[in-house]
Formats: structure tokens, sequence, C-alpha cells
């Protein structure tokens, strides 16, 4: 996998403005920037430079052109700056080989190689079918997993599991008064379980002391209290990986709260030592400055009950110990900002000097989810609702001759399933959204099931032409192609620039953009029939056309890949 072409481009112009001016490269090279359309491909402007040379900016621009030379780049002056184009060739060759040659391995480097990040997401509470909320965590976590093994990453991905704490008291108390002895292992039937007992503990405090008494003796290790603990963990584990599997969704290991069990006072004790704790109102709590208003971290409650935050402790200085990562990151949502922010804390007054390596992941809301039958909570109904949405679309437009395939189920779920996973990554994970069935399941907006279809559209044409092994990338002259040609250049750069930001979006709306321009460039052939990817007259062009098509398949098969999205060939 070699330096992505256009980031090698630009390094090469930087180098060779930095030896004209006498200064260091990386000074200069981060005053290179990408150039409108109009006027070239990278830019570099020169008002900084006036006072030192004492001499207007367009004429230290245009002294600089006449002085820089790079192969295949075309250099110019326009006022103040100096503009750089790609030449047509060998930068056209470069990148569709670069592309048809990687594959769905398009975009991938060295750069993380010998690293480890360790990426906790997902995380939902045993017991429990795992709602909807969790699409967010779930979705950004695995595509950023993907992201970072692309970049030569060890990757360390944890799902997380809320199995331990109150919560899981609340199951067994109420198991034990509403529940049906053979159906432990049903999780519909212990939420109905669950619903009944929470709500019973806010009316009778004397249940809320079952609930709390049953989570004690799972601490004391009573072994009632564990095999019934054991037999639900192991039953929702098993629900939740026929979920994950819908998905695509793989974790390295399956862990919860309960592996720090019997090693948290541990924790508490090298606390006291190094940063100090104190009691508050009968609860143990970490002795640090704190905020006017700001609750203090707790350690322990004031029956002896350690609390998630005291097990998140134990867990990061158990993962640095195991893994010994370069990045520890956690998704979860921006609502929790407060509790990583303290937790983060502790670790750095406990004097940890890895603390700085753990990284909140935070994410919006999501609004307006709801299906036909009306409010929804539950991960799986949404993603039924979108596989039948789907598949009457695929019924429509297989009675219109629009699509044909011999499994329209199976279609339905790749659209279905990849329009809820695309439909998520578009927006800028910091930001909450508004969910909208006919956004989500568009086959011409900014969506999944789009991307989908350019990606079926480059694998129907490669279906009726195959590109010959030896083709002349100096054919491809139209604007639309050399725009294209840029797009796909620029794929590497948007997968650096998600895991530099931990930012799947960045690669969700890159590929918009190649499909975008993909559609304006074969389109074109509707008016036009010598402007047609399958253009009959010219072997040559149509040769040409044709690997253009392959790099762009490839391009769609690793952008989509990397963020968990299927990829079908027809549609």
């Amino acid at each position: 996998m070699s330096e992505p072409i256009y980031a090698r481009y630009r390094s090469a112009f930087a180098q060779a403005l930095a030896k004209a001016l006498n200064s260091p490269v990386e000074e200069v090279e981060p005053q290179v920037k990408p150039a409108e359309a109009a006027h070239g491909d990278l830019t570099f402007a020169t008002f900084h430079l006036a006072k030192a040379q004492r001499k207007a900016p367009p004429a230290i621009a245009s002294a600089l052109a006449s002085s820089v030379s790079v192969p295949g780049l075309e250099i110019v002056p326009a006022g103040p700056y100096v503009n750089a184009r790609f030449a047509l060739t060998p930068f056209t060759a470069e990148v569709i080989d670069a592309a048809r040659a990687e594959g769905r391995s398009y975009g991938s480097a060295e750069s993380g190689r010998g690293k480890t990040v360790v990426i906790d997401y997902s995380s939902p509470n045993i017991a429990k079918p795992i709602a909807y909320h969790h699409i967010r965590s779930t979705v950004i976590g695995h595509s950023l997993a993907n992201l970072y093994r692309s970049q030569g990453y060890r990757v360390e991905g944890i799902n997380y599991l809320g199995d331990w704490g109150k919560q899981f008291g609340l199951v067994a108390a109420g198991f034990e008064e509403y529940g049906d002895p053979s159906r432990k292992g049903d999780l519909a039937h212990l939420v109905e379980v669950y619903i009944k007992a929470n709500d019973r503990a806010e009316r009778e405090p004397a249940f809320d002391d079952r609930a709390r008494d049953f989570f004690r003796r799972m601490e004391a290790g009573e072994a009632v209290a564990l095999s019934f603990w054991r037999e639900v963990r192991e039953s929702s584990v098993r629900e939740l990986e026929k979920i994950y599997a819908r998905l695509g969704v793989r974790f390295e290991h399956y862990q919860g709260e309960s592996l720090y069990q019997g090693k948290t006072e541990a924790v508490i004790e090298e606390i006291a030592r190094t940063v100090g704790v104190k009691q508050s109102q009968g609860a143990l709590i970490v002795d640090m400055p704190y905020a006017e208003g700001e609750p203090p971290v707790l350690l322990k409650k004031a029956d002896g009950s350690t609390l998630y935050a005291t097990r998140d402790l134990a867990a990061a200085i158990d993962r640095h110990q195991r893994f010994g990562f370069d990045r520890s990151l956690y998704v979860i949502s921006t609502d929790q900002s407060l509790h990583c922010r303290q937790f983060f804390g502790v670790l750095e007054r406990m004097g940890k000097e890895w603390a700085d390596r753990l990284v909140h992941v935070n994410f919006g809301r999501v609004h307006g989810m709801s299906t036909r039958k009306g409010k929804i909570e539950l991960l799986n109904d949404v993603l039924d609702e979108a596989r039948n949405r789907a598949l009457e679309k695929v019924k429509e437009n297989i009675l219109a001759g629009r699509i044909h395939t011999a499994d329209p189920e199976g279609l339905a779920e790749q659209i279905g399933v990849g329009a809820i996973v695309f439909g998520d990554l578009k927006n800028r994970r910091i930001t909450d959204y508004t969910f909208d069935w006919e956004d989500v399941l568009s086959m011409e907006g900014h969506s999944g099931p789009y991307l989908q279809y350019a990606h079926a559209r480059a694998c129907s044409i490669l279906e009726k032409g195959r590109p010959p092994a030896g083709y002349e990338a100096g054919r491809l002259t139209l604007p639309e192609e050399q725009a294209l040609v840029r797009t796909v250049a620029r794929f590497p750069i948007a997968v650096r620039e998600a895991v530099e930001q931990d930012e799947p979006s960045v690669v969700a709306r890159h590929l918009l953009d190649v499909a975008a321009a993909f559609s304006r460039w074969y389109t074109l052939g509707n008016q036009d029939r010598s402007k047609r990817v399958l253009v009959e007259e010219d072997d040559s062009l149509r040769g040409a056309r044709l690997a253009l098509t392959d790099a762009v398949r490839a391009t769609l098969a690793s952008g989509l890949s990397l963020l968990g999205v299927a990829t079908p060939e027809e549609m």
C-alpha cells in the first residue's frame, strides 16, 4: 500500500516550494491547500511572504511559479497564488491503477502499524433486548474499528456489557414475583418482569430493598444469585449476537462490569493513596476539587456496593495492563461527557501517564424514530421495518424492470440494514439528527441505497464490458472524467482524516461525492452517444472508461465496507 497519490503530489509540491523559498518543508506544507476546481488542484498563497521579501504577493507568486518544477504538475501563477494542476498523465493512470489493484483495501495504509487501539462500543445492558438508541454507539464504534484496522492498527473492540448493578437486582427480584421459570432465557419475558419490578420498586421501598439485597448477594458471591445471573447473561449474549450478525458487527471481546467484581477494592485503595477519598452522606467519594454544582465521583454507596464509575476505573487500568494501548476510545453519548471527564481526571490524578490516551468519542441523539406501528424502542424491530419497506421498493422496481435479482428478500435486507447504518453515519457524530424513513431509504438522495445503487450500476456496466488489460488513461479528457478521477484520488485522504478525527462521516460524505461525480459522468451518454461509457465506435476510449468505472466500483466497495454497509452487485 503506497502513499496516497493525492498526498504524494501535494508533498512534492510543498517540497519544491520549500526548496525555492529556502524554508523548512514543515512550515510550507501546511500552507499548501486544495484549490478551487477552476484554478487547479493545489494552491499556495504568498501574502505572508510580502513583508519579508518586500514585494507584492503577485510578483512573489510569479517568480516562485517560474522557479518551481514538479513532474506531473502544471504550475502557474494566479495573482497572489501559485497554483498546481495534476497533469492528465501520469496522474489519471496512477489513480485508476491504485484503486483497481487495491480493490476493497483501497485507502488502506500502514500509519498505525505496531500501534494498538481499544474501542469500547455498543455496550447494552443484559436481560433486555438491544434498544434502538444503541444504534449510534454500535455503528460508529464498528466503523471506527474498521477504519483503524485499515490504517494498520491492532484493534481490540470491546462490547462492555451492563451486566452488574442494582438494575440486575430488579430483574431478579421481579422474576421471583412475576417470572415463569421456563422462560428464564426469554428476553421479552425478562423485560416484562423488569418493567413490573421497576414500577413496584418506585411505589414500595421494601421491594426496592429486595433488589438492592439481591445485588449485595451477587457482590458477596452467593452461588444461587450468581447462577441466576450467569444464566440470564448467557442467554442475553446469544440474543445480542443475532442482532450484531444482521449488522455485520463483531467484537474481539464480550466483557462486562462483572469482570471487575472483586478488583475494585484495590483500585479504591490506590485512589486513597494517590488522590484521596472521603465520606459524604455515608457514601465514599474521590476527594478532589469539583466545580460548583458538580456531583462528586462516587466509589461506594452507603450500603457498601460499588458503582459503575468504580468499575470503569478498574476497567481502564486493566485494559492498559492487558493491551498497552496507544489510544482507548469510549464511544459513548454526549450525555456521559461529565462521567468521562471525571473518571479520566481521576486516572490522571492517580499518576497514570497514559490517561491522556483515553478519548471520549461522543455522539448526539436521534429524534423522530417511529414505525408504522407507532413509537419504537427495539433495534431489531427497526431493522425489520427497514427490510420490509425496502422489500416493497425492490418488488416495485422488479415489476418495472429496473431491478433484476433472484433473491429480492436478501437484497431488501442488504438495502434496509444498509440504509439504517448509513443514515446514521452520514451525520457528524456530535450532532443530533432527526430520523426520516423516506430520507434513509431514498434511492436518489444522500442515502445508503443511493450509494449501493451506484456500486451496483458500476458492476452492471462492468458485466457488459470488461476492462482490457491495458488502457490509455490519456483518453479520459472530459471535465467530468477528470473530476471523477480526482474524487477517487482523494478517497484515501478521507479515510485518513476519518481516523484522525474519529469521524466516520468524513468517509460517508466523500462516498456521496464519488457517487455524484460518477452519476454526472455516466449520464452524459444519455444525450451524447460518444460520451457513453460503453462507447461503440472507439475501443481505446471504451477501455479507458471501463477502467475508470472499475476504479469507482473499488472505491465505493472499500468505503461502504469500512462503514459496515453491504455492497450488492445487482439493484
